[in-house]
Parts: structure tokens; C-alpha cells; sequence
């Protein structure tokens, strides 16, 4: 069992606080006698399950499921365990279409929060919790999901009234042993959390407990809202420190506006400051990680506990930076201005400045202008807020006309938006009925602040039968709205709800941008690069690469003696590596050029043997071949060399016959001399059977060009020589460093270049005629990621608006792809070519949240909160046309009269 040692100093007082919260609980029998009040501490733990994380949800089902069972037993509850639990499945399979995790008491309240700015001089009333009275019509329907959702708070308050009621009334029949009985109904969920009694969850139990119990206490109902304000701070703290950021910041804004409603906020204000203070101090990219505007929303919800922190406080300061918050929040808009100051509203104003009763009136407001101001609002209530300006209208339905209407809050067109999926999906599904919810529900706080004025005027058929016809039409946009979603899903076995099938579209969008950025990034490579490229253009200097020039030849060093030769010879890729890395890093990206030449091409070590036997004039030269192979690197019409190496043959070779003579051995290269004749004259006293004189030719039996084809890469196959080393001589040689740093310099300009294209092409807004494959590709992920986000806020909005998956991958930094996510990968360096795959991993995650939901949610959808919170008004206005009691929230708070 659980001990709640806080609350013991309060015990004594038990039976008293049950008999004062009974006589506030409205519609609840009141005891006599504290007889058969339930075992205090029993009463204790069974509050303190309402607010234990573990217990809190299925706690609150069965106390709410209890006031249905108590307002509808007015006689025998020997079966209340049977009837109970009847009920309790229902709420189980309600909260599938809306989980009480998404039911916060401020969310739906835009209208109060407007109407609490335009009347800031009046006294504000904090009542947004609905009653649980009359509860039982709204397990019928699963329309009325987000309605039984928001009860749930209102049932952790109520837990101690409720239980003790029911065993009055049990003992009232006879039934003996009450307090074993109910404790045996609790002891599942008492199991649960005994054995983390000790945990700051169990403390923290605890304390709310000892909260709830203390609301019952307090005779003076001023002091209700800064006890449900502590109430909602704990929880605040408790869920932010289990990484639940949104049900904490709506737990802080809902106490907020309990303060707003308290006569003295300034000491509480102070501590929901340094707590907002603490939220924000959280690392803000992690916060922008949930909601990029969430830092700025801490801080609009700190301002105003600025404002009722100070000594002069002011509520409504406060309440115009909450209502800023809420449109961040929940409107995703800049704040509340940006929607409530459009000239469509006029009509809407007007009709709402009719319900304004004059300061200066005297007396209760006249009946004619009492009605004035119904039939106004009644009839735009009944069919003026379905324009296409409050809605949207039904096409046309093209990208650049889908552009136009993002740019307006969700619900404004709502129409639009369905009609617009409708066609991108090619389904033939008939689209919702829309009326604009802010304004239904804004006219709805109007009304029934007006109308509580003077009810009576109020109480006629026509103005009942009018609001019965409202109340039809919200219910029935409802439905229709859940039928077009289901339409939307399909037929088969496998039905696929829209945000699934977008998520479809989105995914083969995203396939379609990774190969226009993949084409579009080899375009660029081929433009920058010479062919047969390998460098990669997001490495360093130091990579190495296999690059070798596809048409590069060894030919003559210009201008160089090469006596005589002209032959070009092939390049082996082994040779091209006498280049340090850095000229073939350069030559890749046309930096400049390389080229190989050979130049003083000459013979060495040269002999003259005797020709002919017995005449000396003429000669056989013998020598070696050498060379010097010249690498060098052209840049700017400018060579310099990189290396130069000299070759010497092994073996002689016979190059020339020509007259003998030193002048003839002299020459290195006898170019030019072949054909040239040679003066010659036997020796005297030979027969003169012959001439006298011979004539001989120079000849040149074979040639440096012969010699270099015949043992360049064949033969002695020298050009390998220049490889192996050893039998060539090193003149010349750069390392290449100062080229290096270039090479890396002009790396990073090409690598930031080609981003700037690719990052500019897919931010590029032109029009969807332009033929840019990867600009189109972007703007059809856009679209998507667009249309998903709308559709969840208008048929889900309760998804988006409390689970924080859902919201970081659609609001948050690191969110499916839009222009500005991309804008911000590239700013953060992230290359262009892997943005798809981080979309399509972002995609991957934010199907898996979204399968990860009930079946039933995701193929219906659910009602707006801001059309949940005007049928809660609705259903007062109805009371209040027949005749039935006016309802007071629990626990016994004022209802403003303003």
C-alpha cells in the first residue's frame, strides 16, 4: 500500500473535507451522516493513482466512468462493479480516436484566450474545465472522443467526491463492507505502484494528492486557481523531467491561466518564472530539435508570468503574450494578430462587437438588444462560416496555387486543403463541409457569455430549436469529416489512410531528387573536371587517385635540341607516376596541364673505327643513345618543370659513316648529314685497274628516333627504366607542396560552388514550367511534406499538437525536408548529395510514430479541440434553453458574468 505521510496533519479533518466537497460537487448526492465514508487512508491512495505516471490514465477512466454510473443510477448500484467496467471499455476504445495524454484544458481554448484580450478590464475567469454532469449522451458516439479526453483532468479532480459518494450510496442500500469493495476494485492499480513507493514518481503522487484533498478545504473559492496552478506546475516539472516537453508546456501554460484568474499571482508567477527559466536554459538547439519556435514560445509563456509576477501585475499583458504562444503553439503562426487582424473577419467583428454590453448601460440589457446580438451571431453561426475566405475554396488545385494558400492558418482552408489532397491523390472521395472552427468556437464563448446575462430572454423555442440546429451541423461536419478520411483510406486489405499514401508520394519524391542531384553533381564533376577524372572534391590534397590523362604522349620538349626526332611515345601509367600526387590532383581539375617531353637527345660515348681496310678517310661511329625525359605542369600558358631525368643506353649502337676525323667525332648528333658525299682517294701505287678516286656517302645506318621506337616500350623497353630507377640520372625533381596547398584551396572553392548550385536549384521557388529536374523534385517534396503537415493539423491536429515525435519531424530543425531544412544542411556543411537520404530516413521514422497510433485514429481522424471546447459552450446554451440548472465547474468555481 502506498503512505502518504504529507497529508497526514490533514486526517484528522478528513470526514469534514468530504462533506464540504460534496455539497460543491455539482449533481452529486449530499451525505447526512460520515458514517460509511470510505477508509481515509483507502481515499488517499485512490486520489494519489490519479496522479501517478504509471496508474494516472487508468485511474481516471474509472472515476470518470463512475460519474456516468452515478448520474444514471438513481436507484439500485448493487451491479455498479459490472456497470462500471461497461463503461470503462467504452472510454478504453474512445481513447483510440483521442488519448487523455491530448486533452490538456487549454488546448481548444483560442476563443477563450481572444475573449479574454478583448475585455481586459474585466475580471478573467480561469473555467476552462468542462462539468462532468450530463456526461452519459457522450459515450455514445465516437465524435464525442476529444470531449470524453478532456474530462479526464477534471475526474483526477473530482476522484475523492466521486468514490466517497458512491460508498455513501452503496451503504445507504445496505451493501455492507463498501470500503473492501472499492478497495479491492483499486488494488490492480494500488499493485502497480507499491513497489515504486519510494520513486519521485510515488512523491510526486503524493503531493498532488495532498493538492486535490486541499481543494476540497478551501472555503474560499479565489484560492481554487492557485492550487489547480501548483497542481499543474508539478506536473509540468515531472513530465519535462521525463523528456514529455510538450505535455509540460501545456501544463504550464493551463496553470498560467489559472494564475491570470487568481486574485493574487505574484508569489506563485515568480516560481512559474524561474521554472520557464530552467525550461528555456535546456540546450536551445534541442528544443528546436521538438519545435523550431519552441524556445520562442518558453519565453512569450515567461513574459507572462513576468507580468504576473510583478507588483502591479498585469493579466492582460499576460494573457496577450499567452495568446501569442498559443498561436506558435498551436496555430503555427507568427502570433494571434497575424490571423485575428485579417479583413475577412470584419463581418465576424462586427457581429461580435453587438455581444459587448455598454459600460455606461444601467440595468440589465434591454431585450432588444439582448436579441440584436443573438440573431447576429445565430446567423452566422448557423451559415456564415463556410465563405471561401474562412474556409478555402474548391480549386484550382496546381502546385503554384497551393504555395499561395500555405501562406494562411490551416483552418482558414481547410476546404481547399481537402479538395487540393483530393486531387493530388486522384481519388474521387466527396470533400468535408468545412466551417471555420476558431470562429465557430469564438462565437460560441461569445454566446454563452452573452447569453448568461439574461437567460431568460433565451429560453424561447425559436432560440432553442436554432441552437439544436448548430449543434447538428458542428456534429455533422464532424461525421462527414470522418467519413471523407475513411473514403480517402480506401477499400481492399490494405487500406491506406492519407498521411500514409503523402508519405508514399514523398518517398518516391525523394527517390526522384536523389537522382536529379546525382545527375546534376556528375554534370558539374564533368564541367570542372578533366575525363577519367577520380578526385573527389570533399577530400584533401593527400588522396590518392588512379587519375592518369586519357591522350597525354611523350613528344619533343619545344624549342629543345632532339636531334632530328619527332616521334611521339605512349605514356604508361606507371610513368605517370614520376608526378608527385598534387600535379595529378591539379591536372584533374584543369589547374593546369601536364605534359611529359623528351630533349637533348644526343650520342655519348662515341668511337670511330676504321671503315674500309686500308683507307683511313673514312669511319664507322659507334656511341650510346641518351635522352632526358621532362615532366613538367602548364599553367597560365606557363611551364614549370616538375622533374627531369636522363636516360643512357647500355648498349652502342652504330649512328654514323661519314669521313673520319675529330671534327666528325665531335658531333653528338649528325642530323643533316646523310647523302652528304665523302672525298676520298685510293692509296698511290695501287693497279690502276680503277679510278683513282672513290666516292663514298655519309649514311646514318640508324637513327636516335629509330632507337628511341625500338627500345621505348619494346626492346630495352626504357620507359620503364624511368620507373624501376637505378640506370637513369635524377637532375630535377618537385615535391609538389606548394602546389598542394592550391590543389586544396581549389578544392574547397569547387566543393562549396557545386553546393551553392545544387542547394540553389533545389531552394529555387520558380515556376513549375521551368524544366529543372532537381528543382521540381525539391518543390514536390515541399508540396508533400506540406500537405502532410496540413492534414494532420485540420483531421489530426491533436497528434501533432501533443506527440513529440510527430511534431519534431514536422515543426522541428531536424523535420522532413522543406526549403528551409535544406538551407539549413547546407549552412551546417552538410553535403547536398546526402540530404535525400536524410529525408528518406526522417520519412522512415515518421511512419513509424505514425503506425505506432490506433488503427481507428488513423482511418477517421478526430475533431478539432477548438470544436470540441464550442460544444462544451454549446451544451451549456442547450441546458440553459430548457431550463436545466446552470453548470458550475468542479469543485465549485465562479462563472463569470461579463
Amino acid at each position: 500500500m502506498l503512505g502518504y505521510s504529507s497529508i497526514a496533519a490533514m486526517k484528522n479533518a478528513f470526514l469534514t473535507v468530504i462533506l464540504v466537497a460534496l455539497v460543491l460537487a455539482p449533481g452529486l448526492s449530499v451525505v447526512a451522516a460520515p458514517a460509511a465514508a470510505l477508509d481515509r487512508e483507502l481515499v488517499s491512495e485512490i486520489v494519489a493513482l490519479h496522479w501517478h505516471p504509471s496508474t494516472a490514465e487508468p485511474a481516471r477512466r474509472r472515476t470518470l466512468a463512475l460519474a456516468a454510473v452515478l448520474e444514471q443510477s438513481d436507484g439500485d448500484l448493487q451491479q455498479w462493479r459490472q456497470r462500471l467496467d461497461s463503461r470503462v471499455m467504452t472510454l478504453d476504445r474512445l481513447a483510440d480516436h483521442v488519448s487523455p495524454r491530448w486533452a490538456p484544458a487549454i488546448d481548444g481554448g483560442f476563443a477563450w484566450l481572444v475573449h479574454a484580450m478583448n475585455h481586459p478590464t474585466s475580471s478573467v475567469d480561469a473555467r476552462l474545465l468542462p462539468s462532468l454532469e450530463y456526461t452519459s449522451d457522450l459515450y455514445m458516439s465516437v465524435e464525442s472522443a476529444g470531449r470524453l479526453a478532456r474530462l479526464y483532468p477534471v475526474a483526477a479532480l473530482q476522484a475523492p467526491v466521486l468514490w466517497q459518494n458512491l460508498a455513501q450510496r452503496l451503504a445507504d442500500q445496505g451493501i455492507e463492507q463498501v470500503s473492501d469493495d472499492i478497495r479491492d476494485h483499486w488494488q490492480p492499480l494500488l499493485d502497480i505502484v507499491v513497489e515504486s513507493a519510494d520513486s519521485p514518481a510515488a512523491a510526486h503522487a503524493e503531493s498532488q494528492a495532498a493538492r486535490v484533498l486541499a481543494l476540497a478545504d478551501v472555503a474560499n473559492q479565489s484560492e481554487h486557481d492557485p492550487l489547480i496552478a501548483g497542481l499543474s506546475l508539478d506536473e509540468a516539472r515531472l513530465a519535462w523531467s521525463r523528456n514529455e516537453r510538450l505535455t509540460a508546456v501545456w501544463q504550464v501554460f493551463y496553470g498560467l491561466i489559472r494564475l491570470a484568474a487568481s486574485e493574487q499571482p505574484a508569489s506563485l508567477a515568480a516560481t512559474f518564472q524561474d521554472q520557464l527559466v530552467r525550461f528555456a536554459d535546456t540546450d536551445s538547439q534541442q528544443l528546436r530539435q521538438l519545435d523550431t519556435d519552441l524556445p520562442v514560445v518558453l519565453a512569450l509563456m515567461q513574459d507572462a508570468a513576468g507580468y504576473l509576477a510583478a507588483e502591479e501585475h498585469s493579466v492582460a499583458m499576460a494573457i496577450s503574450e499567452l495568446a501569442d504562444a498559443y498561436a506558435r503553439l498551436v496555430l503555427l503562426i507568427p502570433d494571434a494578430s497575424f490571423y485575428l487582424d485579417q479583413p475577412v473577419r470584419d463581418e465576424i467583428r462586427r457581429a461580435i462587437s453587438l455581444c459587448n454590453a455598454d459600460p455606461l448601460m444601467i440595468g440589465p440589457v434591454p431585450r432588444e438588444v439582448f436579441e440584436a446580438c443573438l440573431g447576429r451571431v445565430m446567423r452566422l453561426l448557423g451559415d456564415g462560416l463556410d465563405s471561401e475566405e474562412l474556409t478555402g475554396g474548391s480549386g484550382p488545385f496546381a502546385a503554384q496555387f497551393l504555395r499561395r494558400e500555405m501562406g494562411l492558418v490551416s483552418w482558414q482552408r481547410a476546404s481547399y486543403l481537402d479538395g487540393h489532397l483530393n486531387w493530388r491523390l486522384l481519388t474521387t472521395c466527396t470533400p468535408t463541409r468545412w466551417i471555420n472552427v476558431l470562429e465557430w468556437s469564438l462565437l460560441m464563448r461569445y454566446l454563452e457569455q452573452w447569453i448568461h446575462q439574461r437567460p431568460v430572454f433565451f429560453g424561447s423555442p425559436r432560440w432553442q430549436d436554432e441552437i439544436e440546429d448548430i449543434a447538428d451541423l458542428a456534429m455533422g461536419m464532424q461525421t462527414e469529416r470522418a467519413a471523407w478520411i475513411d473514403c480517402m483510406t480506401g477499400m481492399g486489405s490494405e487500406r491506406r489512410d492519407p498521411i500514409q499514401r503523402l508519405l508514399d508520394h514523398n518517398e518516391r519524391s525523394h527517390s526522384a531528387l536523389a537522382s536529379a542531384l546525382e545527375e546534376a553533381s556528375a554534370q558539374f564533376y564533368a564541367d570542372v573536371t578533366r575525363p577519367g577524372a577520380d578526385i573527389d572534391l570533399d577530400s584533401g590534397p593527400d588522396q590518392v587517385t588512379n587519375y592518369r590523362p586519357e591522350t597525354l604522349m611523350v613528344i619533343p620538349c619545344p624549342g629543345a635540341e632532339t636531334c632530328g626526332t619527332r616521334i611521339e611515345l605512349p605514356v604508361s601509367r606507371a610513368l605517370l607516376g614520376l608526378f608527385p600526387n598534387a600535379y595529378l590532383l591539379a591536372d584533374q581539375l584543369r589547374m593546369g596541364e601536364l605534359k611529359l617531353c623528351y630533349k637533348d637527345v644526343r650520342w655519348v660515348d662515341r668511337e670511330a673505327r676504321p671503315a674500309r681496310y686500308g683507307d683511313d678517310r673514312v669511319a664507322n661511329y659507334h656511341g650510346r643513345l641518351s635522352f632526358d625525359l621532362v615532366g613538367a605542369f602548364i599553367a597560365d600558358n606557363e611551364a614549370s618543370t616538375v622533374f627531369r631525368q636522363r636516360l643512357t643506353a647500355v648498349e652502342t649502337s652504330h649512328y654514323l659513316f661519314a669521313s673520319a676525323g675529330p671534327e666528325m667525332l665531335a658531333l653528338d648528333c649528325p642530323k643533316n648529314l646523310a647523302g652528304d658525299p665523302i672525298a676520298s682517294r685510293l692509296p698511290e701505287g695501287r693497279p690502276g685497274l680503277v679510278p683513282n678516286r672513290l666516292t663514298y656517302f655519309t649514311s646514318t645506318p640508324t637513327t636516335a628516333e629509330a632507337e628511341l621506337a625500338a627500345n621505348w616500350d619494346r626492346g630495352a623497353e626504357w620507359r620503364d627504366w624511368f620507373v624501376t630507377g637505378g640506370r637513369v640520372e635524377l637532375l630535377e625533381q618537385e615535391d609538389g607542396e606548394s602546389l598542394a596547398l592550391a590543389v586544396q584551396a581549389q578544392l574547397g572553392a569547387l566543393s562549396s560552388r557545386r553546393e551553392r548550385q545544387l542547394s540553389g536549384r533545389m531552394l529555387s521557388t520558380l515556376a513549375s514550367t521551368e524544366d529543372d529536374a532537381l528543382t521540381a523534385a525539391m518543390r514536390e517534396i515541399v508540396e508533400y511534406t506540406a500537405l502532410t503537415r496540413r492534414v494532420l493539423e485540420i483531421h489530426y491536429p491533436r497528434v501533432l499538437r501533443h506527440e513529440d515525435d510527430m511534431r519534431a519531424l514536422l515543426v522541428g530543425d531536424s523535420g522532413l525536408l522543406t526549403r528551409d531544412r535544406v538551407r539549413q544542411l547546407r549552412d551546417a556543411g552538410v553535403p547536398m548529395a546526402q540530404v535525400p537520404a536524410l529525408g528518406r530516413e526522417r520519412l522512415v521514422r515518421l511512419r513509424a510514430s505514425w503506425l505506432s497510433l490506433p488503427v481507428v485514429l488513423r482511418e477517421s481522424g478526430h475533431a478539432a479541440p477548438e470544436l470540441d471546447y464550442g460544444l462544451e459552450q454549446l451544451q451549456t446554451l442547450l441546458r440553459v434553453s430548457r431550463h436545466r440548472p446552470a453548470i458550475v465547474e468542479p469543485l465549485a468555481e465562479p462563472r463569470s458574468t461579463q
